[in-house]
């Protein structure tokens, strides 16, 4: 047993656009900004909406997962017809790796330690200041503890943050929200080899798959499993 599994945590999770599937499963592994960088990317992979703030607030460096199950971003981005997965991690998968919690939105928060202002207060809630980080995290297991005990059954929403590079378990689910989707993910995984199982789920609001977008994700998803050096084209789901 560890941290999670201690506080009844089931499962962790990462949202991401259906399209960028072919690079994860290839890889089998979620990386942060500077290890997309390093493995070729350029910045028109990152989502334009948040890479700025990542970097400005000191949390570039990491894998950003989560414990909500529905976090309004997925919903905002199904509502608009734009196909989006789930990757349901074993929280025992986590227990081995080093990792922080941070229970602010990193990306969304205004309060920030910078020019002069305190931001949030460190507290056994909170967590601490690291290093050239704007918004406190909870790094050691007792923080974590903390944070845990305090924020998990008010339903805050609490990101999971791991450094570089997080290799993706045998036995994680990959959940889609229609049948089209199932479809694309199926041949997704049956053309890289992926062992992961696809599981269609009810969406967690109104999703009606946008013609326009199917279209582009198609083409992107095609092009992709045709040549494994194409790194991809700047189609991200903030820019469309």
């Amino acid at each position: 047993m560890g941290l999670l599994t201690d506080h009844g945590v089931q499962s962790v999770y990462h949202y991401a656009p259906l399209h960028y599937f072919v690079f994860i499963a290839r890889s089998r592994k979620l990386l942060s900004k500077p290890a997309l960088l390093e493995n070729g990317y350029d910045e028109g992979h990152f989502r334009s909406m948040s890479k700025k703030q990542d970097i400005a607030r000191g949390f570039a460096q990491y894998v950003h997962l989560t414990l909500d199950t529905c976090p309004r971003i997925l919903q905002a981005k199904l509502r608009a017809g734009f196909p989006h997965i789930a990757f349901r991690l074993p929280s025992t998968s986590m227990e081995s790796l080093a990792y922080s919690l941070c229970r602010f939105n990193v990306a969304m928060t205004r309060q920030l330690r910078r020019g002069g202002k305190p931001g949030f207060p460190e507290s056994h809630g909170n967590g601490r200041y690291l290093p050239h980080h704007q918004i406190p995290v909870a790094s050691t297991d007792e923080e974590k503890a903390e944070m845990l005990g305090t924020h998990l059954a008010r339903g805050t929403m609490i990101e999971v943050l791991v450094e570089k590079e997080l290799t993706l378990p045998d036995d994680m689910a990959v959940i889609v929200y229609s049948e089209e989707d199932e479809r694309t993910a199926r041949q997704v995984v049956i053309e890289t080899g992926a062992p992961w199982h696809i599981h269609r789920e009810t969406p967690p609001c109104e999703y009606q798959r946008s013609e326009n977008y199917s279209k582009e994700v198609s083409e992107f998803i095609h092009r992709c499993l045709l040549d494994k050096s194409w790194l991809g084209n700047g189609l991200e789901f903030d820019r469309v």
